[in-house]
């Protein structure tokens, strides 16, 4: 769909900010580039993205197909990319616990490119237990 938003990723992916993205984190970048909108940044999916049968595929089944994943590949990869600041999944609404929902019954995860932030810090990974600070 978007030539210029995968470029714009291709161009990012070559700077600092990107340093130490695993190959998983940067093809799912591109994957969702070449198919968002450039007025919202938002995946979409064609008539003709069907599985043998008819049926239609989702975004998370393209995903999952076009960047050889795993469904817990892709949640791994999807949730790698939030710590880093790039979510790539759009909001649907909270639970009762006030938690963040992407998904629900009867709606499938939609994506969106995020904006590309000229650096990534990585949150540290959590303390040990039993260790102790010096």
């Amino acid at each position: 769909m978007s030539a210029r938003l995968f470029g714009l990723v291709a161009a990012w992916l070559e700077t600092a900010a990107a340093d130490g993205m695993t190959q998983s984190e940067r093809l799912v970048l591109l994957l969702i580039a070449e198919r968002a909108r450039d007025t919202d940044r938002r995946m979409v999916s064609f008539r003709a993205d069907r599985r043998d049968d008819g049926t239609k595929i989702t975004l998370t089944e393209l995903l999952q197909a076009r960047a050889g994943l795993t469904p817990r590949g892709l949640a791994d990869t999807v949730q790698r990319l939030a710590r880093r600041g790039l979510e790539v999944r759009v909001p649907v609404g909270k639970d009762r616990n006030g938690v963040i929902m992407y998904a629900r019954r009867g709606h499938a995860t939609d994506y969106r490119l995020p904006d590309l932030p000229a650096s990534v810090s990585l949150p540290e990974p959590p303390a040990r237990r039993g260790s102790r600070a010096s």
